[in-house]
C-alpha cells in the first residue's frame, strides 16, 4: 500500500457565486451534500448569496470546524454553499472521488483531524485545506481504489436498507395505535381506569460504581421507551423497600420534566437486568382489570394528552415543570373497547419482535462494515 500526503492530490476552489442562480446546499456529518431548504425547517442560509461558494458537480467540501463529527460531502452538482466550508477539488488521474469520500469519513482519517487542527481547548478547531494536506492518505492504484469504493458503498446501501425498514416498523406503531383509536372508544379521565399512583422517594445519587441496584432517573422514561441504564449509584448503605423497585409490566410515568417532556411515559417489558428503583419524580400506575397497560401507555403518549399534560404542569418559564397526582388524574382520555386493547398489544408485541430482529440485523451489518472499512483501508481487502 502506498502512502501519501493529502494534499498532493487536492486543489483548493474558492470561485464565488455572485449573481448566478444556483440551488443552495449544506455538508452535513451524516448524509454530505443535502439541499438546505430540504433538510432543515427554516432557511438557514443568508439572503444574499453573492458570496457564497459555487461548488462544481465532484468537488469536496467540508465544514471547517466540524471536520472532526464527519461533516465533509461530495457534491451532486453545481451547487453553491455557505463561505464556512472549504471546496477542493481532486486529480481524478490519481484517487477515485469514491474511494476518497469514504476514507474522509473513515475512523481512521477522523482520528487524524484534532492533530490537523488549530484553536485553543475551548473552542472548536479549524482544520485548512492547508492543514488538511497533511493528511495521510492510503493510495493504492485507481482500479483498486474503484473496488474498494463498490465494495464499501454496496455493504452501506444494504445497511441503508435495514435501517429503512426499521424506520418502516418504528412508524407501524403508531399506525396500530390510530387504528386502535378509530374504534368506538369510551370518554372518560385517567382516574376512571388508574387505581394507585405510587413513587419512590428522593435520593442523592452515590458513588459506588460497583453496586448492581440503582436508582431511576426520569430520563429512564422520557424517550417513550424504558431505559434501565439511565440510573445512578444508591446511596451507600441504603436500603430501598420492596415497593420500590421496579418489576416487569410496570407503567411509569414522569410527573417532573421540562415542558415538552413532563408526562412522558414508558412500559418495563421485562424485568430490568439488574435492580432498579423508582425515584420520587417517576410514578407507576396501578389500572384496574379492564385497561391494558400497554395500550394505555399509547394513550398516554398520544400528543394531544401530552399537550394538556404540559399544560396542567406547574413551574414557570424553563425551569422544571411538575403536575401534580390530581391534575394528572382529571385529564380526559378516551379508551378503546377490551378486544380492541388486546387487538392493540397483540400487534404491538409482534412489531416489537420484528425490530429486535430488524435492530440485531442492523448490528451485524454495522459491525460488518465496520470490518470492511478498517481492511480497506490497511490493503487487506
Amino acid at each position: 500500500m502506498t502512502w501519501k500526503h493529502l494534499g498532493s492530490v487536492v486543489n483548493p476552489v474558492s470561485g464565488r457565486a455572485g449573481s448566478r442562480k444556483l440551488p443552495v446546499y449544506s455538508v452535513t456529518k451524516h448524509a454530505g451534500f443535502v439541499p438546505s431548504a430540504e433538510y432543515f425547517k427554516k432557511q438557514v442560509f443568508s439572503h444574499d448569496l453573492s458570496t457564497y461558494k459555487v461548488v462544481e458537480r465532484g468537488q469536496f467540501a467540508y465544514a471547517t470546524i466540524h471536520l472532526d463529527e464527519g461533516s465533509i460531502g461530495l457534491a451532486p452538482e453545481r451547487c453553491i454553499i455557505s463561505p464556512m466550508y472549504t471546496v477542493f477539488s481532486i486529480d481524478d488521474s490519481r484517487v477515485d472521488p469514491r474511494y476518497l469520500i469514504r476514507y474522509l469519513k473513515s475512523p481512521a482519517a477522523l482520528a487524524q483531524y484534532a492533530r490537523l487542527g488549530r484553536g485553543t481547548a475551548e473552542r472548536r478547531k479549524s482544520i485548512s485545506l492547508d492543514a488538511l494536506g497533511r493528511l495521510d492518505l492510503p493510495l493504492p492504484p485507481l482500479p483498486e481504489q474503484r473496488r474498494i469504493a463498490a465494495i464499501l458503498d454496496e455493504a452501506d446501501a444494504i445497511r441503508d436498507l435495514a435501517l429503512r425498514q426499521l424506520g418502516k416498523l418504528q412508524a407501524l406503531f403508531a399506525e396500530a395505535f390510530e387504528w386502535t383509536r378509530a374504534e368506538s372508544s369510551a370518554e372518560c379521565v385517567v382516574n376512571d381506569v388508574v387505581t394507585r399512583i405510587s413513587s419512590g422517594k428522593s435520593i442523592v445519587g452515590g458513588s459506588d460504581e460497583e453496586s448492581a441496584a440503582r436508582v431511576l432517573k426520569i430520563s429512564a422514561v422520557t424517550s417513550g421507551r424504558f431505559r434501565e441504564s439511565e440510573a445512578k449509584p444508591l446511596p451507600s448503605g441504603y436500603a430501598p423497600p420492596a415497593e420500590h423497585y421496579v418489576r416487569q409490566g410496570d407503567l411509569l410515568v414522569s410527573r417532573a420534566n421540562t415542558a415538552a417532556l413532563v408526562g412522558a411515559s414508558a412500559y418495563v417489558w421485562s424485568e430490568p437486568v439488574e435492580p432498579r428503583v423508582l425515584p420520587d419524580k417517576l410514578w407507576r400506575l396501578t389500572l384496574k382489570d379492564a385497561v391494558e397497560p400497554v395500550y394505555l401507555q399509547a394513550v398516554l403518549s398520544d400528543p394531544g394528552f401530552r399537550n394538556e399534560v404540559s399544560r396542567r404542569a406547574s413551574g414557570s418559564g424553563g425551569a422544571m415543570k411538575n403536575i401534580g397526582q390530581r391534575d394528572f388524574l382529571s385529564i380526559p382520555i378516551r379508551i378503546a373497547s377490551r378486544e380492541s386493547q388486546l387487538s392493540f398489544v397483540h400487534r404491538v408485541r409482534e412489531l416489537r419482535r420484528d425490530e429486535s430482529l430488524a435492530t440485531a440485523r442492523l448490528a451485524q451489518l454495522d459491525a460488518l462494515f465496520a470490518s470492511l472499512q478498517h481492511r480497506a483501508f490497511l490493503g487487506e481487502l
